[in-house]
């Protein structure tokens, strides 16, 4: 499937997977946070994942009072609509560090684009603007994950 159109779907659907991609991107911050090679760059990460989580719990509430009957298990296409590689990550060495981060960069990518695509498909007004928003935070969020990973990868590479 080609991520960049996605198939149809309802915004019921688009909600549960857009929640499901924040939960795997705060996440993702959160073990990159654990490994981050300075203090300064576990905060900015934990920061991360604190605002993939309120995206989360943010699409979920209103999943819940828009669509109070919708219940989905979402299969593997519906989650590489939002998610690049595999959910759980494996961080050891600075290598493995900057394979995730580049997956979770490409994940940004591919979640933003998925966020402005459903912004244009709903008819729900409330959802576009909330979409279009996810969207836009996304992008952002891709900024300043680009600039953490070279910043990282500075560090993991510099003098010990």
């Amino acid at each position: 499937m080609n991520e960049s159109d996605p198939p149809q779907m309802g915004p019921d659907k688009a909600l549960a997977i857009g929640s499901y991609g924040e939960s795997v991107a705060a996440y993702r911050y959160l073990v990159f946070a654990e490994h981050a090679p300075t203090e300064r760059h576990r905060r900015a990460f934990e920061a991360m994942a604190d605002e993939e989580q309120d995206h989360k719990e943010r699409l979920q509430r209103l999943l819940v009072e828009l669509y109070p009957d919708a219940d989905f298990v979402l299969s593997e296409q519906d989650k590489e609509l939002v998610v690049v590689g595999p959910r759980l990550l494996q961080v050891r060495d600075p290598s493995s560090f900057a394979a995730a981060l580049n997956m979770t960069l490409q994940t940004e990518q591919r979640t933003s684009g998925f966020y402005l695509r459903m912004s244009e498909r709903v008819g729900h007004q409330r959802l576009q603007a909330v979409f279009r928003d996810l969207a836009d935070e996304g992008v952002e969020h891709y900024r300043r994950l680009r600039a953490l990973a070279g910043e990282v990868e500075a560090q993991f590479s510099g003098p010990h």
